[in-house]
């Protein structure tokens, strides 16, 4: 129950960044904006497995379609998909925190650009899918891979101190003596 309310109380902390207007000048700016709100997704679908990334997710996409504009529900089953899809590395990849945020970001993006493409290719035009490509795709990824690793390393951090403190620590003075 602790994680789960200090994942949403951080989700809607970064949704919060997310709508800012001061992280709306890197979209004004670049043309797309990193998306925090993946990077969270993927670094607890990454350290909790498939079951724990898909539940968050669908959560994660509901608070966003909340304050988006697009189709709703659209989010909520996108961020479903990529926080199960993405668990399943949780216990078959064993490299560095960095290196693997960087992968789990770019798999999980690459997901989000699909089903971003076939929610607009049923509910608008096919004209907004060059807008998609063009700004999710060729600026938003590299800036969200980019930002992936510090994030990760920042959220292992803090993860460690919220929930693994209670570790009991090991005194090895109970060794067999012999008489």
């Amino acid at each position: 129950m602790k994680r789960a309310i200090t994942v949403l109380l951080t989700s809607l902390l970064l949704l919060l960044i997310q709508a800012s207007p001061a992280y709306d000048l890197i979209r004004i700016t670049l043309g797309a904006k990193p998306d925090l709100l993946l990077i969270f997704l993927a670094f607890i679908s990454f350290k909790y497995g498939s079951f724990n990334g898909a539940i968050y997710g669908f959560l994660i996409g509901l608070i966003q379609d909340v304050v988006s504009n697009s189709t709703f529900g659209s989010y909520a089953i996108i961020f479903l998909n990529i926080g199960f899809f993405l668990g399943f590395f949780n216990s078959r990849l064993f490299i560095r925190q960095i290196t693997a945020g960087i992968f789990i970001t770019l798999i999980g993006y690459l997901i989000k650009i699909i089903g971003l493409f076939l929610v607009i290719s049923i509910y608008s035009d096919l004209s907004n899918v060059a807008v998609l490509i063009r700004s999710e795709l060729f600026i938003g990824l590299p800036l969200t891979v980019i930002l992936s690793s510090p994030m990760f390393l920042i959220f292992d951090r803090v993860s460690n101190l919220l929930f693994e403190k209670n570790k009991i620590p090991v005194d090895d003075s109970t060794k067999n003596y012999e008489e």
